[in-house]
This record gives C-alpha cells, sequence and structure tokens, in this order.
C-alpha cells in the first residue's frame, strides 16, 4: 500500500508541475522544489494538515517613513547580507497604514520572520548579523 501511495504521489507531483509550467516557466534545475511545493499547497487546498516548513529565505522589515535614521538601517541590512550571504526578502515599509499593521509608532523598527528585533535605535551591523544568523538558525 505504501507503495502504491508513494507512486500515486509522485505521478500527481508530476502532474502539479507540468500544470502549472504551461503557465509559467519553471527553470529545471528547481523543477524538483516546485514540485514539493506544488503537492503541499495542493494538500492544504483539499484541507491536509501540512507540517510547514522553514523558508531557506529570512522575512527582513523596516518600518519608517524614508528618514536618514530608516535608511541607514536598510543599507546597514544590506550590507550584512551581502557580507553574509544570507539569503532574505527585505522590504521597506513607509506607509504609516501598513506599519500600523505591525503595532509599531517607533522608527525605525527592524522585524526579522514577522519578531521586532529593534524599534527606535540604529543597531550596530554586528547586532544586525547577530540577529540574522540567530534567525537563519
Amino acid at each position: 500500500m505504501k507503495s502504491q501511495r508513494g507512486k500515486a504521489e509522485s505521478d500527481l507531483k508530476e502532474i502539479l508541475v507540468e500544470k502549472a509550467g504551461k503557465k509559467n516557466y519553471i527553470p529545471p534545475s528547481v523543477k524538483e522544489d516546485y514540485k514539493k511545493a506544488l503537492f503541499r499547497e495542493f494538500k492544504k487546498f483539499l484541507g491536509e494538515k501540512v507540517e510547514e516548513e522553514k523558508s531557506e529565505f529570512l522575512d527582513v522589515v523596516i518600518l519608517g517613513p524614508g528618514c536618514y535614521s530608516c535608511d541607514k538601517v536598510e543599507r546597514d541590512v544590506m550590507a550584512v547580507l551581502s557580507e553574509t550571504g544570507i539569503k532574505a526578502g527585505l522590504n521597506h515599509i513607509t506607509d504609516p497604514k501598513l506599519m500600523a499593521q505591525y503595532g509599531v509608532v517607533i522608527t525605525p523598527t527592524l522585524v526579522i520572520n514577522g519578531k521586532v528585533k529593534s524599534k527606535g535605535i540604529l543597531p550596530s551591523k554586528s547586532m544586525i548579523k547577530k540577529w540574522l544568523e540567530e534567525e537563519k538558525g
């Protein structure tokens, strides 16, 4: 039974990536990753319990109106990411309505993977590096 399920699962993964590939370019080098991700999302859609995977990319958000301090935090984060090779998505949110969704009013605020790491200060590059490495695991 297990081998049948495994076979059916691999067939379904192939079908999902084939269908997605008709409307989206999927580089051959990441095809297996797509199969796994599409199958996981399909299981979620069916209401099956799915264990969330830890992303290889960190989610880094800087909250601030675009002042000198906020821009400096952004530059320092980019420098640390470049130096360490840590993979991350970086967003600088300047819209007060979007910033309010984080429940933060003091800027600049640095958020990594949904966790507020600093607010109202300019953290050192070494502190930023420490936080990024902690979140990377």
